[in-house]
């Protein structure tokens, strides 16, 4: 329903004469997504820190957009702790993947990091240049496969810990102006079957989102801190 009312708005906005200072939209489920959506350079200079403590699995997890390559790996220090299971949908020729595939192992910690991508030829060329690290060729919206490869590379074969810690998505199509019911899309895909505790995506329209969407909590919450100064 959420994706109908987005679409909607989109479609109201693009009819204005004008655009409209705000929208304001009675839903749940957006409310839900504009606490967990935080744009990438508030990230980065530290205006909204996420803590450890905050970084728990769930099939609603933090999303952080990112916009070009640069912005979406400067994220990995922020997001990731040695010994963190980790996934990259749309992983091309692995040069990300490997950073990520670096943090999960740190100091001596033994995390999982593997690499998926729809193109087999792609996937043959990151196996050549980075063959200590796992790639499987896989769509990234058949979900139950990117669970039967955590199975599949899991150092721990007894373990049930299915999903996957962290989520880094980089998929062609997703950056483009139009993308942005298609990621959304993804994301509740992602986040419903693998439950982590947050999905970094390099899309420009979900970069713009984040900087459009706010739950009025946060403004209400504002509103009343200020009152309250001000006595």
């Amino acid at each position: 329903l959420y994706l109908t009312a987005l679409s909607i708005c989109n479609e109201l906005i693009a009819l204005s004469s004008s655009s409209p200072r705000s929208v304001i939209v009675k839903s749940k489920t957006l409310s839900s997504l504009a606490r967990r959506i935080i744009h990438s350079q508030r990230l980065l200079d530290g205006s909204v820190p996420i803590s450890q403590s905050q970084l728990q699995r769930t099939n609603e997890p933090y999303v952080i957009p990112c916009v070009g390559v640069n912005e979406y790996r400067r994220t990995i220090p922020y997001i990731l702790r040695p010994g963190n299971d980790v996934i990259e949908v749309g992983c091309h020729f692995g040069r990300t993947t490997t950073l990520l595939n670096d943090a999960v192992n740190a100091n001596s910690a033994k995390g999982l990091c593997v690499g998926v991508d729809i193109g087999p030829k792609i996937v043959a060329t990151a196996r050549k240049e980075h063959p200590s690290i796992p790639f499987e060729v896989v769509d990234a919206w058949k979900t139950l496969e990117l669970l039967k490869i955590k199975v599949k590379h899991e150092h721990n074969a007894a373990s049930t810990n299915l999903g996957y810690d962290v989520v880094y998505a980089d998929i062609g199509g997703l950056s483009g102006a139009n993308g942005l019911l298609e990621s959304l899309a993804l994301l509740d895909a992602l986040g419903n079957a693998l439950q982590p505790s947050c999905i970094v995506i390099k899309s420009l329209c979900m970069n713009r989102l984040a900087s459009q969407l706010v739950a009025f909590s946060n403004v209400w919450n504002k509103i009343h801190r200020n009152e309250n100064s001000s006595l």
